[in-house]
């Protein structure tokens, strides 16, 4: 009696499926959608967009899709639209079963803010140049140049300096200011101590952010972080320590 009931359970079942495989694509076409609704994935660390923002520019972009047909709605450029928006870096959009087309906005991530006598933007994660926002200001480390930055060099020798120090959980909290003469000499302030670190050119930085982790974790944590004012990490296999 059990085995006959489960192969009965099983043909339901199967049936059911069946149903559902040819049934639901043209229910899911004759769906209109009823609204939009806009979740900004990282809306606690940024705020560089908000819900009226993507809901604004869907309309000047003629991308609002309330009132369509599910099938008249062209997700992909939809997201390819959004994605436009100078502060988003990744859209995905989806159709709910309920008639809401559901918006996911990944904001771009800066971690380093660049200011020349001609330039005043963001360098982001993914080595992207961005513009300040008027809305929200990132807490991320500033570059001071006395001279105007190539897009070349701030995208490449910048950004594998910046990302670095931004993925290393010493070093991220550790450094404040990057700065850069008008011959091009890199130093560094850090936000605690008064000191500052030079470093000469970006070139080797890894060796160099070893030796200045070492000098703070060995050295200063016993002698005090006030007793030197410069740090020198110019020449290999050195740090030259300059007293108060």
């Amino acid at each position: 009696m059990r085995k006959k009931l489960q192969i009965a359970c099983f043909c339901i079942l199967a049936v059911y499926a069946l149903v559902m495989v040819f049934v639901m694509p043209s229910t899911a076409g004759s769906v209109c959608c009823t609204g939009t609704t806009v979740n900004i994935d990282d809306s606690t660390d940024y705020r560089f967009v908000n819900r009226m923002d993507i809901l604004k520019y869907m309309n000047s972009a003629n991308i609002n899709p309330n009132g369509l047909s599910y099938k008249n709605i062209n997700l992909h450029e939809m997201e390819k639209k959004i994605a436009e928006i100078p502060f988003v870096n990744k859209a995905q959009c989806y159709k709910s079963p309920g008639g809401l087309l559901c918006v996911d906005i990944n904001q771009r991530k800066p971690i380093l803010r660049i200011k020349t006598p001609t330039q005043d933007l963001y360098l982001d994660s993914e080595g992207g140049l961005m513009n300040i926002s008027t809305a929200f200001s990132a807490y991320v480390p500033v570059l001071l140049s006395e001279k105007t930055l190539s897009k070349k060099y701030l995208k490449t020798d910048i950004y594998e300096f910046a990302n670095y120090v931004y993925n290393d959980k010493f070093l991220n909290p550790l450094v404040e200011q990057i700065y850069i003469d008008i011959n091009g000499k890199v130093e560094m302030v850090p936000r605690i101590g008064s000191q500052i670190v030079v470093l000469g050119s970006t070139e080797g930085y890894q060796k160099k952010m070893a030796r200045l982790k070492k000098l703070y974790e060995s050295g200063f944590s016993k002698v005090g972080w006030n007793k030197y004012k410069k740090i020198d990490l110019t020449y290999d296999n050195q740090a030259v320590c300059t007293r108060n």
